[in-house]
This record gives structure tokens, C-alpha cells and sequence, in this order.
């Protein structure tokens, strides 16, 4: 070969690398950009959790502080909690290269008085305090101004890589780099075709309880259909067994795969629709809103996540107990594909002079009530039959700062913002709830 034509193949060699490491390089820089992220906010709550502490420290009297104040009543307490997240940080956040993060808020004596009264007038039932003793403040706190700097550090995650796109062939990936190797290593063949068909059983699981939840109408769901007839229940188990998996994950440092399913909802209801008209002896008035359905919906596509172990006869290096405790922990709930929303309300301040300034500050009062609104949702999620996500969250003051931190991801929904003529604000605010269960698999990896 040529010296012209080696360089034209080095150049060449050169350019396709390059273009393969392109999307890698992007992808790690996302992530990084991620969990730097994840840091600040982990920092923000240590900040906001400080300049709690700091508050209700402060004396409003010679022998009253805001603790005093605030454990009156849980309004009250929510009303500060809902100040102090409210709080900008001063000045930029810092990130360094050991993972961690700070972050600085500080607020004057005086805002906090003016918060404190405005509260106080709002919410205080008692006659231990008295309006005029917030005034007083100025004199038992010989300082101007509290400023705390809260630290985080990158979370711990879930060793796994992305999912992998089912080929159109349909042939399922084999594992591939760290998670490859430790497949190879810690699991047979037969055992990995059987967690993968595993993963996928439970994924139809999945989506059948999704679509089974499905409203045609407002009072009529999917599941009415199915009971009915043990001929339309057979029909549905037969379809989902059909369904399209699109996705497939490998775990790096754990025998667990998940597979991703997907059905059209408007190809569900179609086919539920065709089976009824033979199989369905109930109200013909359901069978005509399901016409009216399939014609009006949209080709949204309902996805699930299933998961699955190997057998433990075919694994190395694993006991039965191991494997117990590995297929406990695929059980996830039914929640975990899902994203929560909550709106939050608030009223618009018709005496503020600036009416676009009160806009605003009902605007962020109500994403407030929704946020908060939507900590109680997330509380009430159950993680298994005896436990709910409130009840995990309080095994540790980790777990606690973390969930804060991953509260704080919750978004306003685009176009949400409503302003009525009432004088009320309205705001919607959601969150994806896969990362709790990430959180969840982190911490009992932990245990083990």
C-alpha cells in the first residue's frame, strides 16, 4: 500500500472514531452536568436545613424563641419551611473536583421579622406572644444578617447503563463492557435468557395493570370489559404476550435485567373493542363510548419496565438467599413508570400596588403549595404492602436529604400557569418517581 493511500486510511480510521466517541463524550458530559447538578441541590437542602436550625434559634423575647413560635402549630411551621425553600443563594454555587458541592443563602434580621409578623397575623391562635414582640427581635439578636453555606456531594447511583435498543430483527442484546464481563462471570447462559424472559413476563404484567386502569369512560374502565367475559380476559393476555419490547438493560454489579415493553393505546383499544362486540353481553351503550374512544384517541403509546433474575442454579458465586434478595428487589411497584403531578393554589395580594409583582408572587407562592402538595403524594407511595416510601425515608438522615434533593427536581408544567378572575393563582408542578426506586435499590444494596 502507498504512503497516500495509508495517510488516506489513518485519516479516515481517525475521522470514524471520532464520530463514534462524539455521542459517548456528549452523553458523559451529560451526565456529569447531571450529577454536578444532583450536588448543588444536595447542598441547597444542608443550606436550608441550617438556616432552619439558625431561625428557630433566634429569640423573640428574653425567655421566647421561634422555636416556641413555630411548634404552636403545623401551619405555622409549614409557612417558615415554605419561606426558607424559597430563599436564593448568594452569590454562585461551588463545585469541586472531589464531587462536592456548596452552596451559600443568606437573609437579613429584618426580612425575618417581617416574615415572622406577616405569619403571626396569618396563622397564631395562642396569647403566649404578642405582635408587637417580633419588634423586639432587633434587640435580642445583636446581629444584621445569617448566612450559612450548605455542602452536598454527588449521590451514590445505580451502576447501570443505558437501554439498549431491541434490534428490528428482535433478537434479544447480549450484555456488553463492565456489564458483560460480570455476566459472563457470575451467571450461565441458560440463567440470563431466563432473568431476560423473566423481565419480560413481569413487563406484561405491568403494562396489563396499566391498561386495565385505562378510562373509556368516566365511570367505565378497561378492567369493566375484561371482568365481564373470561373470553375478553383471555383475548388481552394473548395481545399484551405480543407486545413490542423496545429497550433492554443489563445491571453492571447485579443479576438483574430490565426489558421496556410497549403497546399503541389506540391498537389496545381497537382490539378490546373487537372482542367485546363477539364476546361482551353487557350494556351495548359501553361498547358504542368504546367506538367513540378508538376514534378520538391518539396514538399514545403506554410503556412498563419490566425486571428479572436468573434461577439460582445458574448462577456462581451467589447463594439461594442472594438471589431471594435480588428478585425481592425487582418487585417494584406499579408506580415507578409513572410521573406525579400536583397543583398548588394561592391567592394574588389585590392590595400590592404593582399588580405584575403580585402575579409573580402568587405565581411562586402557589408552585410552593404544589411542591408541597405533591412531598405528601410522594409520601404516601407504598414500596412494598407493609412499607411506604415515609416510612423508608425516615430509616436515616441520608435517605431523608435525599429525597429532599430529589424533591427539589420537580418542574413547573409548560402552560400550566392559570390566574383566575377569583383573585387565585394556579400552578401545576411534576416529577418522575423511577429515581425513588433507584434510591430504594441503592440503599439495600447497601444492607446486603
Amino acid at each position: 500500500m502507498g504512503k497516500g493511500k495509508k495517510t488516506l486510511v489513518m485519516v479516515m480510521a481517525v475521522a470514524m472514531l471520532a464520530s463514534l466517541a462524539g455521542p459517548v463524550l456528549a452523553q458523559s458530559a451529560q451526565r456529569n452536568a447531571q450529577r454536578k447538578l444532583l450536588a448543588i441541590r444536595a447542598a441547597r437542602v444542608d443550606a436550608m436545613r441550617k438556616m432552619a436550625e439558625r431561625i428557630k434559634g433566634l429569640r423573640i423575647t428574653s425567655d421566647t424563641t421561634v422555636q416556641d413560635f413555630v411548634t404552636e402549630n403545623d401551619t405555622i411551621e409549614t409557612a417558615l419551611n415554605t419561606f426558607i425553600r424559597g430563599m436564593k443563594e448568594e452569590g454562585k454555587a461551588k463545585f469541586f473536583k472531589d464531587g462536592t458541592a456548596e452552596v451559600t443563602m443568606s437573609v437579613t434580621l429584618r426580612t425575618i421579622i417581617t416574615k415572622l409578623t406577616h405569619i403571626y397575623s396569618a396563622h397564631y391562635k395562642g396569647d403566649k406572644i404578642k405582635a408587637s414582640d417580633f419588634k423586639k427581635m432587633t434587640q435580642t439578636n445583636k446581629f444584621d444578617k445569617i448566612t450559612v453555606v450548605g455542602s452536598g456531594v454527588v449521590p451514590e447511583e445505580l451502576d447501570e447503563d443505558p437501554l439498549q435498543a431491541i434490534p428490528s430483527s428482535g433478537r434479544t442484546p447480549r450484555p456488553y463492557g463492565q456489564a458483560g464481563k460480570y455476566w459472563s462471570a457470575h451467571c450461565k447462559p441458560q440463567g440470563r435468557l431466563m432473568a431476560v424472559r423473566a423481565a419480560r413476563v413481569d413487563g406484561m404484567r405491568r403494562l396489563a395493570e396499566r391498561i386495565k386502569g385505562v378510562h373509556i369512560t368516566s365511570d367505565t374502565t378497561v378492567q369493566d370489559f375484561v371482568a365481564e367475559s373470561d373470553n375478553i380476559d383471555v383475548n388481552m393476555r394473548t395481545f399484551l404476550r405480543g407486545a413490542k419490547e423496545i429497550g433492554i438493560r443489563y445491571h453492571r454489579d447485579e443479576l438483574i435485567v430490565e426489558v421496556e415493553m410497549e403497546v399503541t393505546l389506540k391498537t389496545v383499544v381497537a382490539s378490546l373493542k373487537s372482542w367485546a362486540d363477539v364476546h361482551y353481553k353487557g350494556d351495548r351503550v359501553k361498547i358504542k363510548a368504546m367506538q367513540d374512544y378508538v376514534e378520538k384517541v391518539r396514538h399514545d403509546k403506554i410503556t412498563e419496565i419490566g425486571m428479572g433474575v436468573p434461577p439460582a442454579r445458574y448462577c456462581k458465586g451467589y447463594t439461594s438467599e442472594q438471589i431471594t434478595v435480588l428478585a425481592t428487589a425487582t418487585k417494584a411497584p406499579p408506580w415507578i413508570s409513572d410521573t406525579m403531578r400536583a397543583k398548588g393554589q394561592a391567592a394574588i395580594d389585590t392590595d400590592s400596588t404593582n399588580a405584575a409583582q403580585a402575579k409573580l408572587m402568587a405565581k411562586r407562592a402557589a408552585e410552593l403549595d404544589a411542591r408541597r402538595k405533591l412531598a405528601e403524594q410522594i409520601d404516601g407511595l407504598l414500596i412494598d404492602s407493609d412499607t411506604s416510601v415515609r416510612d423508608f425515608v425516615a430509616q436515616s438522615d441520608e435517605i431523608n436529604t435525599r429525597m429532599q434533593t430529589y424533591q427539589l427536581g420537580a418542574h413547573v408544567v409548560k402552560g400550566s400557569e392559570k390566574f383566575y378572575p377569583d383573585g387565585t393563582a394556579e400552578v401545576t408542578v411534576e416529577i418522575p418517581l423511577k429515581p425513588i426506586w433507584n434510591l430504594y435499590l441503592v440503599s439495600i444494596k447497601k444492607v446486603r
